[in-house]
């Protein structure tokens, strides 16, 4: 496939400090967002189904914002799914939030359908639109999730691809703090 070839040739050129340029960015995002209630929203997902971040009110939400043809999004994509396996019923939800359509509307949805396919996502997979793309930062770098607390509070945000140990060590303790009916912990950085 031409397109992974180009995607890593590109990488290989970025300047050494590249990651570093993003720092500003970066904490503009968590400045903005962290400690702050998540922006509500309802899309429809891949079934055409309706869904609202309200929905989950009381459970622990993880609304990852990727698109397909992103590498990092598809390196991450497996440890979302496990995670979420090991964990909802524990009330973990993972939300799964595609901007194909505002970023690569050209596709007309065939590398989504790809994507869906490759992975068997058993969590909801929502179209994102302008508004929610608007109200979540125009989300600056993919893949990019936001932890969000039984209150409905952004309480972490994980900036670009994040490996399973990493969320599994974020979301343990918003779980555990309803089992033990404990306070949840303080809003944290991001990895």
């Amino acid at each position: 496939m031409r397109i992974p070839a180009v995607a890593m040739g590109f990488l290989l050129l970025l300047p050494p400090g590249a990651a570093q340029a993003q720092t500003p960015l970066r904490d503009a995002y968590l400045r903005r967002f962290v400690g702050k209630p998540a922006p509500p929203f309802a899309l429809k997902d891949v079934k055409g189904t309706r869904v609202s971040l309200s929905d989950y009110r009381g459970k622990v939400v993880l609304l990852n914002f990727w698109y397909s043809a992103c590498f990092p999004c598809r390196a991450e994509t497996p440890a979302l799914i496990t995670l979420y396996r090991a964990y909802e019923s524990r009330g973990l939800v993972v939300l799964g939030i595609n901007t194909d359509a505002l970023i690569m509307a050209d596709d007309q949805g065939r590398m989504l359908r790809n994507f869906l396919d490759t992975f068997n996502i058993p969590y909801p997979v929502l179209i994102a639109d302008r508004k929610l793309y608007e109200d979540y930062g125009r989300t600056p770098i993919a893949p990019i999730t936001l932890l969000v607390d039984r209150q409905g509070t952004i309480a972490r945000v994980f900036w670009g691809a994040t490996h399973g140990p990493d969320f599994e060590t974020a979301v343990r303790p918003y779980l555990d703090a309803r089992a033990a009916g404990t306070p949840a912990p303080a809003a944290g950085p991001a990895p």
